[in-house]
């Protein structure tokens, strides 16, 4: 009985090792490719904060100009999606309004780091005319 133990506690140890993570830092980042492959952003460097949010919202942009696409398909051709066109035209419509609100908040934080370098070149050149 000693020997059964023995060996089907090594035998799970063996089973639940080989099912274990090797990464587990990859394993909690959803896109862990795409964290890995952006580089470090100085957050006093307001150029490049403000550069960082236009370029979202242009991404952004890119994916409402999509949603409305599929929104016009559904529009020409809602017989086709037959009862799950309603809850696919409110999904898209919820999606719209989402990225929509999402762009305005990414260039205002643009606008506000915008602001913020400026104040921060009138400074600097104000520290170096003393």
């Amino acid at each position: 009985m000693k020997k059964l133990t023995i060996f089907i506690t090594i035998l799970t140890v063996v089973f639940l090792s080989g099912c274990a993570q090797m990464n587990p830092l990859a394993s909690t980042l959803s896109d862990g490719e795409v964290v890995a492959n952006q580089p470090f952003m100085d957050p006093n460097d307001h150029d490049a904060v403000a550069k960082h949010y236009e370029d979202v919202a242009k991404e952004m942009k890119a994916k409402l100009q999509a949603k409305k696409e599929q929104l016009a398909e559904y529009e020409r051709h809602n017989y086709y999606y037959g009862r799950k066109g309603q809850s696919f035209r409110s999904h898209t419509w919820a999606n719209m309004r989402h990225l929509e609100n999402s762009i305005e908040e990414n260039l205002k934080e643009a606008a506000i780091h915008h602001k913020m370098a400026q104040d921060q070149q009138k400074r600097d050149l104000s520290l170096r005319t003393e």
